[in-house]
């Protein structure tokens, strides 16, 4: 079988492109290149082992430039989120629309039956025949929440060659391989932001949207100022550059339009309903009880008990059970039944809607 696999030059995608050639299959390796300022991705290093692994392994190596779809798709619309008070999830929107697009694009072109990434997921037949993304057996590595917005119909034709291993495997797999980045440390945050500084990244893109304003208090006093609203999301706890004495505070709420930060001496309250856009599912949620879907809406949160309700105009209302959930705005919901994903979507707002 010809197979196309996305290959970043890192541990994890290096054994995906070793497994599978291994297996017999037919291997093309793609990286796809995104360059953003001075920060390459992946980095020069990377590209420079990734070409070098395979032509060890005699497998065809497909470098392709992504610029502009990151660009359009990724980073402006990162920008645009955080300049409106919400916290976006990149990694989302690039698997959707630059990292397995670009694949499923090689992968017509080159005649490959799949596309295979090593990412830490599984792929399983329901009975009604449908081919849908599963947790990984890896539950510290598993990464099917960065896939729930993938179009159903690419789904099929993904490969996932570390389905049931854990990293450690994968690790001691490459050692055995006599793979040179056995011990490549895994990456960290986003790709474009290396250092987690958001707020440099935002200045560097938009430095006319910085606007100075003032971080209140749940009283409304003003106990701080900020250089402008944009990286500040919910729940954050660091660089409020608040120094009345009286913290920890807590990031609450994003006003952008008053350019208001508001904080508090406490965690944000959960809520127990809110409402997701642009869904993309497997299935009509609204049929699933609390017992059959659960929704996660954090890379590293638990998944919880859900309810969903179409109300119109491209939006759902999620409504989970007591204590709740952190629903931030701009972050992306993922749907599952069991382990199984049947849905992603982007939160739009944490208010509920009155029955």
């Amino acid at each position: 079988m010809k197979v196309v696999v996305g290959l970043s030059g890192g541990v994890d995608s290096s054994c995906a492109v070793a497994r599978l050639k291994e297996a017999g299959h037919e291997v093309v390796a793609a990286t796809l290149l995104m360059q953003q300022g001075d920060v390459s991705v992946p980095s020069k290093e990377s590209l420079a082992q990734a070409q070098e692994l395979c032509g060890t392994l005699g497998v065809p190596f497909i470098a392709r430039p992504m610029d502009e779809a990151f660009s359009r798709q990724v980073l402006d619309p990162f920008v645009d989120a955080y300049l409106s008070g919400k916290t976006p999830s990149p990694c989302v929107a690039c698997n959707r629309y630059v990292k397995v697009a670009g694949l499923m694009a090689i992968a017509d072109e080159v005649g490959a039956d799949k596309v295979a990434t090593g990412h830490y997921i599984s792929l399983i037949e329901g009975e009604d025949g449908q081919v849908r993304l599963a947790r990984g057996a890896d539950r510290a590595k598993d990464q099917s929440y960065f896939l729930c917005q993938l179009p159903p119909e690419w789904v099929p034709r993904l490969m996932a060659p570390l389905a049931v291993s854990t990293k450690d495997q994968v690790r001691a797999y490459a050692k055995e391989a006599s793979l040179k980045v056995a011990e490549a440390p895994d990456s960290q945050g986003v790709c474009f932001a290396p250092q987690g500084d958001y707020r440099a990244f935002l200045v560097s893109r938009r430095p006319d949207a910085f606007e100075p304003g003032d971080i209140v208090n749940e009283e409304g006093q003003v106990v701080g100022h900020h250089s402008g609203v944009a990286g500040f999301t919910v729940g954050q706890r660091k660089g409020l550059a608040i120094t009345d004495g009286a913290g920890p505070y807590f990031v609450t709420s994003v006003d952008a339009s008053a350019r208001r930060v508001q904080v508090a001496r406490q965690k944000p309250p959960r809520t127990t309903s809110f409402l997701v856009g642009d869904l993309v599912t497997t299935m009509d949620l609204s049929s699933l009880d609390p017992s059959q879907l659960s929704v996660q809406t954090h890379y590293r949160a638990y998944a919880v008990p859900a309810c969903v309700r179409a109300l119109g105009d491209g939006l759902w209302q999620v409504q989970v059970e007591e204590p709740g959930i952190l629903g931030v705005p701009g972050q992306t919901a993922a749907f599952y039944q069991g382990d199984v994903v049947v849905g992603g979507a982007t939160i739009e707002d944490e208010r509920p809607i009155d029955d």
